[in-house]
């Protein structure tokens, strides 16, 4: 394991703290400015808020981390960021897909059109999904079927992400623990790319939850959710792309458990309701952390929850990569009985 020491230069560091600052004040404005342009979340059947809370604000976030990665390319040359950039302009496709949403409720077939196309150009010109890595050491060759799960997996964890912002600070509290998840193997990796884009996510995530947290004086909305749930879905891929070492199966499974939270919450919710013949398509208040909330949680105890949740996968995370092969299905089991209790628990207090 090559440990970089002088990936966090002052450049970064210069780079975070700007972002921080700015985006700080940026959000206290657009709060004012979502106001004005009636920019607003009116409490409905499916919401988990009373009072109407602007959204859009995780435009803030999305604009900084593209024009800071841009910049980051240019002082580092283009030429040696192919990659990233292509990364950060399919990111921004989702998010400006997510600004219009916000503004004027797009239609179904419009989001995913633009969600497949940037996904698309993640697996065309960045990495493509060939292969899975199986718990043990074996890697399985997809070939063609690479193509289409790869879709369903940016498409899916995009969507998920987006579902999943329904409490005040929930998605604030992913971001956070997933981009320092993937910072923490950057420096691991020695990979400088890897460590500016999830440390600029960082940075202003952090900002923005400060008006995020419960009580919310405002929400992220489509741009910010979408952005986040596309760049966590596809930064597996950056990083197998980026990193010799690391095939893309193994960086999937640690994408996955970097977001595992959400995942986990997403897909058992989806099972449990096409279990009972509901229509999964329908709006609903099923989720795990919605049935927290329904149950008398507070916002703040159901986003710190999860925030614990997601720091658990952080370091199964670590161990399923650097422990062991005969011990890496031992680690997913504990993980996954973990989340069945942590489901059984949730059912049964909702049930009261």
């Amino acid at each position: 394991m090559n440990i970089g020491t002088s990936l966090i230069d002052l450049t970064l560091l210069i780079f975070a703290i700007a972002i921080l600052i700015a985006n700080y004040f940026f959000t206290r404005w657009f709060i004012r400015y979502a106001k004005v342009k009636r920019m607003t979340d009116y409490p409905s059947e499916r919401s988990s808020h009373e009072v109407p809370t602007p959204r859009g604000g995780g435009v803030g976030f999305v604009l900084l981390t593209i024009l800071s990665t841009l910049i980051y390319s240019v002082i580092h040359g283009v030429s040696n960021h192919f990659g990233l950039l292509i990364f950060i302009a399919a990111a921004m496709f989702v998010a400006i897909l997510g600004w219009f949403d916000d503004k004027n409720d797009l239609s179904k077939r419009v989001r995913f059109t633009v969600q497949v196309l940037s996904a698309f150009m993640i697996l065309l010109f960045i990495q493509n999904l060939n292969s899975m890595y199986l718990p043990g050491g074996v890697e399985l060759s997809l070939g063609f079927a690479g193509i289409i799960l790869g879709l369903i997996w940016i498409t899916g964890s995009t969507n998920i992400y987006n579902f999943m912002d329904g409490v005040d600070g929930i998605a604030s509290v992913q971001a956070l623990s997933a981009s320092a998840g993937w910072i923490i193997f950057a420096v691991i990796w020695n990979n400088s790319d890897l460590l500016a884009i999830n440390l600029f996510i960082l940075s202003g995530v952090a900002a923005f939850m400060m008006f995020n947290w419960s009580p919310a004086k405002i929400f992220m909305g489509d741009v910010g959710s979408l952005f986040l749930g596309f760049t966590f879905g596809a930064m597996p891929f950056l990083a197998a792309y980026t990193v010799e070492s690391l095939t893309i199966g193994m960086a999937v499974w640690i994408g996955g458990l970097l977001l595992w939270p959400f995942l986990f919450d997403g897909a058992f919710t989806i099972f449990r309701r096409l279990y009972n013949g509901e229509n999964i398509f329908q709006a609903h208040r099923s989720h795990l952390y919605q049935k927290m909330n329904i149950a008398g949680w507070k916002h703040s105890s159901v986003s710190l929850i999860y925030l614990l949740f997601s720091v658990l996968s952080l370091a199964v995370s670590l161990l399923f990569v650097y422990a062991n092969h005969a011990l890496q299905g031992l680690f997913l089991v504990v993980l996954m009985l973990f989340s069945l209790l942590f489901s059984v628990i949730v059912l049964k207090l909702q049930s009261k």
